[in-house]
Order: C-alpha cells, then structure tokens, then sequence
C-alpha cells in the first residue's frame, strides 16, 4: 500500500485517470479531461434548478391538457 502525502501531489490515480492537486485553500480535483470537478453545492444548486425546470413543463403540459403521465 502506498500512502500519498501533500509531498506526492499532484497525483493521477492510475485506474480512473482523475488528477488531485493541492493549493494553500484545499484539495481540487479533475476529471481526466482536465476540467474541475464541481463543488457539491454547485451540483445540488444544478439538480434544484433542473427539478424545477421539470416541474414547471409538467405543469404547462397539464394546463394544456396533457396528462404526462401518459407520454
């Protein structure tokens, strides 16, 4: 078992290909594309917003007559 230390950073696991490196305000880590993983709020601010979008066309279906359930 090889333990990783700030001393090992940045570092790339080698079975999923994401990158972690460590700055003075934390960890961050990267998608093997190179794009930052989000923070979990963000993520759940997305999934809020995306449910109510949702909601909302439901609702405009029923409006218009459509039972979404039935699509």
């Amino acid at each position: 078992m090889v333990l990783i230390t700030p001393l090992d950073f940045p570092w790339t696991s080698p079975l999923l290909n994401i990158r972690f490196e460590l700055f003075d305000d934390g960890l961050a880590v990267y998608h093997p594309n190179g794009e930052l993983f989000k923070e979990p709020g963000d993520l759940f601010d997305e999934r809020d917003r995306a449910q109510q979008e949702r909601d909302r066309a439901l609702a405009k279906l029923r409006e218009l007559g459509i039972d979404p359930e039935t699509l």
